[in-house]
Protein backbone atom coordinates (compact mmCIF):
# COMPACT_ATOMS: atom_id res chain seq x y z
CA UNK A 1 0.00 0.00 0.00
CA UNK A 2 2.73 2.32 0.74
CA UNK A 3 4.77 1.47 -2.32
CA UNK A 4 1.45 2.29 -4.61
CA UNK A 5 0.76 5.53 -2.64
CA UNK A 6 4.52 6.50 -3.39
CA UNK A 7 3.95 5.64 -6.87
CA UNK A 8 0.85 8.13 -7.10
CA UNK A 9 2.68 10.62 -5.11
CA UNK A 10 5.27 10.93 -7.77
CA UNK A 11 2.98 10.81 -11.10
CA UNK A 12 1.43 13.56 -9.35
CA UNK A 13 4.18 15.42 -9.18
CA UNK A 14 6.41 14.77 -11.83
CA UNK A 15 4.72 16.93 -14.57
CA UNK A 16 5.44 20.05 -12.66
CA UNK A 17 9.19 19.57 -12.41
CA UNK A 18 12.25 20.60 -14.68
CA UNK A 19 13.15 16.86 -14.67
CA UNK A 20 9.71 16.14 -16.37
CA UNK A 21 10.77 17.84 -18.99
CA UNK A 22 11.79 15.98 -21.96
CA UNK A 23 14.62 17.38 -23.72
CA UNK A 24 16.54 16.18 -27.09
CA UNK A 25 19.77 14.90 -25.15
CA UNK A 26 20.05 11.46 -23.04
CA UNK A 27 20.78 12.91 -19.84
CA UNK A 28 21.46 15.40 -17.43
CA UNK A 29 25.35 14.10 -16.75
CA UNK A 30 25.89 13.35 -20.34
CA UNK A 31 25.11 16.91 -21.74
CA UNK A 32 27.14 18.10 -18.49
CA UNK A 33 29.92 15.82 -19.70
CA UNK A 34 29.24 17.35 -23.78
CA UNK A 35 29.97 20.48 -22.30
CA UNK A 36 32.79 20.02 -20.37
CA UNK A 37 34.87 18.28 -23.16
CA UNK A 38 34.03 21.34 -25.23
CA UNK A 39 36.15 23.69 -22.35
CA UNK A 40 32.38 25.05 -21.62
CA UNK A 41 31.78 24.40 -17.99
CA UNK A 42 34.39 22.58 -15.70
CA UNK A 43 34.86 19.09 -16.12
CA UNK A 44 34.31 17.51 -12.85
CA UNK A 45 34.84 13.78 -11.19
CA UNK A 46 31.74 12.76 -10.52
CA UNK A 47 28.58 13.03 -12.05
CA UNK A 48 27.56 14.38 -8.03
CA UNK A 49 30.06 17.72 -8.16
CA UNK A 50 27.80 18.65 -11.27
CA UNK A 51 24.85 19.27 -8.76
CA UNK A 52 22.63 19.03 -11.73
CA UNK A 53 19.30 18.99 -9.42
CA UNK A 54 20.35 22.74 -8.14
CA UNK A 55 19.08 25.77 -9.57
CA UNK A 56 21.59 27.48 -11.52
CA UNK A 57 22.53 31.42 -10.38
CA UNK A 58 21.83 33.96 -13.12
CA UNK A 59 25.61 34.31 -12.78
CA UNK A 60 26.56 30.88 -13.37
CA UNK A 61 24.54 30.81 -16.41
CA UNK A 62 26.16 34.08 -17.72
CA UNK A 63 29.39 32.41 -18.17
CA UNK A 64 27.30 29.23 -19.93
CA UNK A 65 26.06 31.53 -22.47
CA UNK A 66 29.43 33.79 -23.14
CA UNK A 67 31.57 30.38 -23.57
CA UNK A 68 28.51 28.93 -25.99
CA UNK A 69 28.30 32.41 -27.86
CA UNK A 70 32.49 31.90 -28.28
CA UNK A 71 32.86 35.60 -28.22
CA UNK A 72 35.34 37.27 -26.85
CA UNK A 73 35.44 38.04 -23.34
CA UNK A 74 38.06 41.24 -22.21
CA UNK A 75 39.75 40.54 -18.55
CA UNK A 76 38.10 43.98 -17.45
CA UNK A 77 35.25 45.00 -15.68
CA UNK A 78 34.01 48.75 -15.73
CA UNK A 79 31.92 48.06 -12.72
CA UNK A 80 28.42 48.14 -15.07
CA UNK A 81 26.10 47.32 -12.01
CA UNK A 82 26.19 47.81 -8.68
CA UNK A 83 25.71 44.66 -7.58
CA UNK A 84 28.48 43.53 -9.71
CA UNK A 85 32.17 42.70 -7.69
CA UNK A 86 34.30 44.32 -10.46
CA UNK A 87 37.29 42.26 -8.64
CA UNK A 88 35.32 38.32 -9.00
CA UNK A 89 35.09 36.07 -11.77
CA UNK A 90 31.30 36.83 -13.08
CA UNK A 91 31.99 40.47 -13.65
CA UNK A 92 33.59 40.14 -17.07
CA UNK A 93 31.46 37.79 -17.95
CA UNK A 94 27.94 39.81 -17.50
CA UNK A 95 29.53 42.74 -18.90
CA UNK A 96 30.69 40.67 -22.13
CA UNK A 97 26.79 39.17 -22.14
CA UNK A 98 25.77 43.41 -21.79
CA UNK A 99 28.41 44.64 -24.89
CA UNK A 100 26.73 41.58 -27.15
CA UNK A 101 23.32 42.39 -26.28
CA UNK A 102 22.23 39.28 -24.68
CA UNK A 103 21.14 41.24 -21.25
CA UNK A 104 19.70 44.46 -20.89
CA UNK A 105 21.52 47.44 -19.51
CA UNK A 106 20.29 47.75 -15.39
CA UNK A 107 21.24 49.39 -12.19
CA UNK A 108 21.67 46.19 -10.66
CA UNK A 109 22.16 42.29 -12.26
CA UNK A 110 21.03 40.26 -9.42
CA UNK A 111 24.27 37.62 -9.73
CA UNK A 112 23.62 35.55 -6.98
CA UNK A 113 19.47 35.06 -8.05
CA UNK A 114 18.20 31.96 -9.61
CA UNK A 115 16.92 32.11 -13.28
CA UNK A 116 14.22 31.13 -14.82
CA UNK A 117 13.35 27.74 -17.59
CA UNK A 118 12.81 30.05 -20.26
CA UNK A 119 15.16 32.87 -19.33
CA UNK A 120 17.97 30.51 -19.52
CA UNK A 121 16.56 29.15 -22.61
CA UNK A 122 16.45 32.45 -24.31
CA UNK A 123 20.03 33.55 -23.43
CA UNK A 124 21.31 29.93 -24.67
CA UNK A 125 19.18 30.84 -28.22
CA UNK A 126 20.58 34.40 -28.30
CA UNK A 127 23.89 33.25 -27.45
CA UNK A 128 23.49 30.69 -30.57
CA UNK A 129 22.02 33.70 -32.35
CA UNK A 130 19.03 31.44 -33.17
CA UNK A 131 16.15 33.92 -33.95
CA UNK A 132 12.39 33.10 -32.58
CA UNK A 133 10.06 31.46 -34.82
CA UNK A 134 7.14 33.61 -33.72
CA UNK A 135 6.55 36.60 -32.19
CA UNK A 136 3.67 37.35 -30.05
CA UNK A 137 2.28 39.25 -26.84
CA UNK A 138 4.00 36.23 -24.33
CA UNK A 139 8.05 36.57 -24.84
CA UNK A 140 7.90 33.14 -22.35
CA UNK A 141 5.57 31.04 -25.24
CA UNK A 142 7.74 32.75 -28.16
CA UNK A 143 10.76 31.40 -26.94
CA UNK A 144 9.99 28.16 -25.34
CA UNK A 145 7.83 27.43 -28.84
CA UNK A 146 11.12 28.16 -30.78
CA UNK A 147 13.02 25.13 -28.83
CA UNK A 148 10.13 23.22 -29.58
CA UNK A 149 10.04 23.94 -33.22
CA UNK A 150 13.58 23.56 -33.62
CA UNK A 151 13.90 19.41 -31.10
CA UNK A 152 16.04 21.16 -28.38
CA UNK A 153 12.94 20.02 -26.38
CA UNK A 154 10.83 17.06 -26.92
CA UNK A 155 7.67 18.58 -25.06
CA UNK A 156 6.14 21.91 -24.52
CA UNK A 157 5.68 23.71 -21.14
CA UNK A 158 3.91 26.39 -19.13
CA UNK A 159 5.58 26.70 -16.32
CA UNK A 160 7.78 29.80 -17.07
CA UNK A 161 7.91 31.22 -13.82
CA UNK A 162 10.09 27.36 -12.48
CA UNK A 163 13.21 27.99 -11.97
CA UNK A 164 15.94 26.39 -13.94
CA UNK A 165 18.45 23.78 -12.64
CA UNK A 166 22.03 23.21 -13.92
CA UNK A 167 21.43 20.00 -15.18
CA UNK A 168 18.70 21.78 -17.12
CA UNK A 169 20.36 24.41 -18.52
CA UNK A 170 23.13 21.68 -19.27
CA UNK A 171 20.88 19.96 -21.51
CA UNK A 172 19.60 23.16 -23.49
CA UNK A 173 22.93 24.14 -23.91
CA UNK A 174 23.97 20.58 -25.42
CA UNK A 175 21.14 20.18 -27.76
CA UNK A 176 21.08 23.36 -29.21
CA UNK A 177 24.81 22.75 -30.22
CA UNK A 178 23.68 19.13 -31.66
CA UNK A 179 20.83 20.81 -33.59
CA UNK A 180 22.82 24.18 -34.17
CA UNK A 181 23.86 23.47 -38.16
CA UNK A 182 20.53 22.01 -38.48
CA UNK A 183 18.69 25.03 -36.99
CA UNK A 184 21.29 27.57 -39.62
CA UNK A 185 20.06 25.65 -42.38
CA UNK A 186 16.36 26.00 -41.33
CA UNK A 187 16.91 29.67 -40.61
CA UNK A 188 18.70 30.61 -43.91
CA UNK A 189 16.08 28.59 -45.99
CA UNK A 190 13.29 30.98 -44.16
CA UNK A 191 15.54 33.97 -45.06
CA UNK A 192 15.56 33.26 -48.85
CA UNK A 193 12.10 32.62 -49.01
CA UNK A 194 11.12 35.35 -47.22
CA UNK A 195 12.99 37.67 -49.82
CA UNK A 196 11.60 36.28 -52.85
CA UNK A 197 7.77 37.18 -51.69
Amino acid sequence: MKKLLCSALILFVLPFTTSAMSIAVDSEYEAAMFLANRWIIVNQASAELYELDSEIQRQATIKIVMKLSWRNVPNTCRGEFSDVDTTTWPCKYIEAALDAEFIAANDTFRPFDSITMTEAMKLVLKAKWIEKTQTTSNWQEDYMMTAYEYGIIDETYYTYDSNATRGWIFQIATATIEKEEEIKEIQEEKLMSDETL
